[in-house]
């Protein structure tokens, strides 16, 4: 670590077991300049921006170095950018975090991936329950017509249905799904774009398998048919998941 670098150390939900990263600005002497609650078990209570030894700011943790986005200013104008809001009042988990924070004394811009990766899969999962919605009669008929000519064939299963009873928690578990693979590679210290790779994979998969058991009433054609049913509905929400999370994102940040 150097002076400049954006710091970050994993900590825990108070009373959870969800775990987030606490983000920082390195100056470089010992010492780590952050924005934070006043009181972690009311994260929403407000806080302030302060300096404390590094030591304090890790709690007992591993600090990583954070590299993504990649910085504007250079090291000496990071710490003049952090230093300068030293005792800074007002805290916001949503919209003016600790990673919101470093992140604007690196770039200019206030982001937070953490914040980010959460809205965008609370926004996907209402879009994927439209999508599901919308698509109901067509993807039922589909996956009941390849039931139908595969029983007629091999004589395994009859038809398969896939109703909103099926297709709206499928949509929800798969984002699920998506949200703890995503934040988990994340916290793994992976990219972006790697990031965001690994949890549509685990969303497509988990879609696909609950669709699938869906199925199984109707035999191995009818587990194929709703399989592709549940990567239907993963793919047709994902197109207004994109819409959705640009909005997302400009709201974030503004």
């Amino acid at each position: 670590m150097a002076s400049g670098d954006r710091v970050r150390v994993e900590r825990r939900l108070s009373g959870s077991k969800v775990v987030y990263m606490h983000h920082g600005i390195d100056v470089g002497d010992g010492t780590v300049v952050h924005a934070r609650p006043d009181d972690f078990r009311r994260p929403l209570a407000g806080g302030r921006v302060e300096r404390t030894s590094l030591a304090e700011f890790a709690g007992g943790g591993t600090v990583l170095v954070t590299t993504e986005p990649s910085p504007t200013y250079s090291p000496a104008e990071i710490v003049a950018r952090a230093l300068a809001h030293v005792g800074r009042e007002g805290y916001c988990p949503v919209v003016d975090n600790c990673e919101h924070f470093a992140t604007w004394c690196a770039t200019g811009e206030r982001s937070s991936r953490q914040v980010d990766i959460v809205l965008e899969r609370i926004s996907g999962a209402a879009a994927r329950v439209m999508a599901a919605v919308s698509a109901r009669g067509l993807l039922s008929t589909a996956a009941a017509g390849a039931a139908e000519r595969i029983a007629i064939r091999t004589a395994l299963g009859t038809t398969v249905r896939l109703g909103l009873r099926t297709l709206v928690p499928t949509a929800i578990a798969g984002e699920a799904a998506a949200l703890a693979a995503e934040w988990t590679a994340h916290h793994a210290g992976r990219s972006a774009a790697d990031s965001r790779r690994a949890g549509e994979a685990a969303g497509l998969a988990t879609s696909a398998a609950a669709c699938a058991l869906a199925g199984l009433p109707a035999g191995p054609g009818g587990m194929i048919a709703g399989a592709l049913a549940g990567a239907a509905v993963w793919a047709g929400g994902g197109l207004a998941t994109k819409a959705v999370t640009a909005v997302v994102q400009r709201q974030s940040r503004s």
